[in-house]
Formats: structure tokens, sequence, C-alpha cells
């Protein structure tokens, strides 16, 4: 039987790590080309630091239900879209010939900034969103291993003599 569950957590997996890698290279790009953007920005660092970091919190919120390897695999995944993205718009002017000057280095740049600064926000994210919002399979365990406790400790109270109110009452 094929299993459609595993296909849609999959896909939903790529899909918002490409949509992520899009989100960060558009501020990039945007932060880049300052001049020709509708909005311009007093300081374009703001959004260089602050938008990966942002979104690939909000990835890591999304991934809470995957493994903490997943969610790496993810902001890896979200930073080479982030970097294609932005290396083709940097180049593109060259590539089509209407260049002028030194090619730009702002790729370069993108290329060591991202990463570190997808991979804390998503494993930060991640780790508040689980906290929050634990996946299904982290709050059934949860749950039997309190049914589980509460078993042995009214097992060891029988054993004991005593009841569980009368045991309540003696803690100091």
């Amino acid at each position: 039987m094929f299993a459609w569950t595993r296909v849609r957590s999959a896909g939903l997996f790529l899909l918002w790590t490409f949509l992520a890698g899009v989100i960060v290279a558009a501020f990039f790009v945007t932060s880049f080309f300052g001049d020709y953007g509708p909005v311009r920005l007093a300081d374009p660092g703001t959004v260089i630091l602050f938008m990966p970091v942002f979104t690939a919190f909000i990835l890591g919120l999304l991934l809470a239900d995957y493994e903490l390897v997943h969610t790496v695999v993810a902001a890896l995944l979200s930073t080479f879209v982030a970097i294609g993205l932005i290396l083709g718009f940097m180049y593109a002017p060259a590539v089509a010939g209407v260049a002028v000057g030194p090619p730009p280095y702002q790729g370069a740049f993108s290329s060591v900034l991202l990463f570190p600064l997808v991979l804390l926000g998503t494993v930060v994210g991640r780790a508040i969103g689980e906290r929050i919002l634990p996946p299904a399979e982290t709050q059934r365990r949860q749950r039997a291993l309190e049914a589980e406790t509460r078993e042995w400790h009214e097992r060891l109270t029988q054993i004991e003599g005593r009841s569980p109110s009368e045991d309540r009452g003696k803690r100091p």
C-alpha cells in the first residue's frame, strides 16, 4: 500500500523549504538593489541580517513535527535555493551583456552569511515550536509515561499499605 501521508509530508517539507529560500532571496536582492526597489531602506544591513533569521524561524516552527536532522537539511536546502536565486539576479546583467563594470560580489557575501543565519533561525524555531505545540507522537508518549508513572505510584502505595490520598497529605 502506498503511503500518501509520507508523500504529503515530503511535499510539504520541500514546499516550505523552497518558499523559505525564495523569501530570503527576495529580501536579499531587494536590499542589494535598494536604488531600484519600490521601498527605500535607510539601512539594508538590517534586512540582510534579520530576514534570514526570521524566515528560518518560521520554517522551524513549521517543521516542529520533523526530526532535527530534517530541520538542518531544510536549512541547507533553503540556503542553496536562496543563494542560487541571488546569484541568478546578480549575474543576470552580465549574462545578458548589459553589465557595466565588474561583477557584483554580493553573491559571495550572501553565500557566507546565509547558512549560519538560516541554520540558527531554523533550529531555534523548531525548538520553540516543539515547546509551544509538541508533535502528536510526543504528546502521546508523554501521556503514556504519565499514566505509567501514576500506576507505579499507586502500586507502591498499595504495597506500603497506605492510600494515595493519605500520601498526598504528608508531603513536605
